[in-house]
């Protein structure tokens, strides 16, 4: 969540309960927050724990894929509930091309699988809202100043051929047994959101033992002016470095990426902005749109080299990335990031090349302000990382400490836990399988009945 937070601090392994406010003291938003998490978390366990890992309640369609003709199908209107998560849709016309947070998805001809079938599946995730994404969050009357956000749970009805990239399909020859794709949900849900899809550690303390004169002194601490939250967040996915092939990248924002402006006009390489605070000249920015946002896409970074005002000069044109419908000014955003090359690090198209190293003296890459991170590798026969587009992980960097709030390694307290991403997380259920020979769908969703159904209705 790109919002201007002073740090993420829910954690389920600790089993708090709630949150308890004492007289006098400084309210902070990481306090409240953490109460709704706590909240949050209870309430979907519980329901996923009474109802399953999908499901829709029984007689409700919710959810329900019919009517499969040229391309396309319908979608039922309903409740659906996804790892405890209630999913919504109330449109009864709804299909598979007009979802209001799917814009404009592949095309069905593209996704069928060699024998003319594929699975239609439901990915649902929290997105972060701003008063930029929705106007009507913002108090008018404060005549300007935004106050807080929303997350949005995100339902995406999603098509899968089910093609390895060995050549092999997913699907089973016996294609009329529903079941089958229960039993395998696993790798199903292991080719959309894999395991291994990165893990990092950071620090600004090194170890008391190293000899390496190349190294910052031992006691090297967090530099910065100011308290900050910073944001690692993937912008092309792939894998790590690997010689001179294209690979992965990322950018980072000391202010958790929370500087952005709605664009008001774009003509080449000038923009106009609704709120140039904290927009310089000589940094990189990132332009993207909902659609590119909604779909898991990275946005396009570019050189901004001028600041009149609200006016922004680029060193190459507004990116031709989104689709004639996306390129209105109210739907794209201008949001900063902080990386920058220098010495040895080189930027790839606006971002840091991801590189993987074990090493606790080498292979960490620099921030600023002494922070430094690493990108881990896994173990042999685990497989490489996959890295995703929008994953991130947020390092909370302290003056008072002189350091940065990151998990100690417990059989080497001198050394940074390697953390999976801290989001952002895809939940997963099968809904139908298309059969084109037929022009059919067989229906794959569960449901649930009720605990007590009143005997007067």
């Amino acid at each position: 969540m790109k919002g201007d937070f002073s740090r993420d601090t829910f954690n389920p392994h600790k089993h708090f309960s709630r949150v308890l406010q004492q007289q006098g003291r400084v309210q902070l938003d990481a306090d409240t927050n953490e109460q709704t998490a706590i909240l949050l978390h209870y309430l979907r366990t519980l329901a996923a724990d009474l109802i399953g890992p999908y499901a829709r309640p029984a007689g409700s369609d919710g959810f329900k894929i019919t009517g499969y003709e040229g391309g396309n199908f319908s979608i039922s209107a309903g409740r659906f509930y996804v790892d405890g998560i209630l999913c919504e849709n109330e449109d009864a016309e709804a299909t598979y091309k007009n979802q209001p947070d799917y814009p404009d998805p592949p095309d069905l001809s593209d996704l069928l699988c060699k024998n003319g079938i594929c699975l239609i599946y439901l990915d649902v995730w929290e997105r972060h809202i701003t008063e930029l994404e929705d106007p009507d969050i913002r108090e008018k009357a404060l005549g300007g100043p935004d106050t807080t956000t929303r997350t949005k749970v995100v339902c995406q009805v999603k098509v899968d051929a089910g093609d390895n990239d060995d050549g092999s399909c997913m699907f089973t020859s016996d294609l009329s047994c529903t079941t089958d794709i229960h039993c395998n949900w696993k790798a199903w849900k292991e080719c959309w959101q894999s395991d291994n899809r990165g893990r990092l550690r950071a620090r600004v303390k090194l170890p008391e033992d190293s000899t390496d004169p190349c190294l910052a002194a031992p006691d090297a601490k967090y530099r910065g002016q100011e308290n900050q939250l910073y944001r690692i967040e993937i912008h092309k996915g792939g894998q790590a470095k690997n010689g001179g092939n294209s690979c992965a990248t990322f950018k980072w924002s000391r202010d958790n990426g929370s500087v952005v402006s709605r664009v008001v006009e774009f003509s080449g390489k000038e923009l106009v902005v609704e709120k140039p605070h904290g927009f310089k000249a000589g940094i990189w920015v990132e332009i993207i749109s909902d659609g590119q946002e909604l779909r898991g896409e990275p946005g396009s970074l570019v050189k901004l080299i001028k600041v009149d005002g609200d006016r922004f000069m680029l060193e190459s044109p507004v990116p031709a990335s989104c689709t004639e419908t996306e390129r209105q000014p109210a739907k794209i955003k201008i949001r900063r990031w902080d990386q920058r090359g220098s010495g040895n690090l080189k930027l790839e198209n606006g971002a840091v090349p991801i590189t993987e190293s074990n090493d606790n003296n080498d292979g960490w890459i620099e921030i600023e302000n002494g922070i430094k991170i690493q990108f881990v590798p896994t173990c042999e026969d685990s497989g490489a990382h996959r890295y995703r587009t929008g994953d991130y992980w947020l390092i909370p960097a302290r003056i008072a400490t002189g350091d940065i709030e990151w998990p100690q390694d417990d059989q080497d307290k001198e050394m940074p836990c390697a953390q999976l991403p801290h989001g952002i997380y895809h939940h997963y259920a099968p809904l139908a399988i298309i059969k084109t020979d037929g022009d059919s769908c067989d229906d794959l969703c569960c449901e649930f009945k009720p605990q007590y159904d009143c005997p007067c209705e």
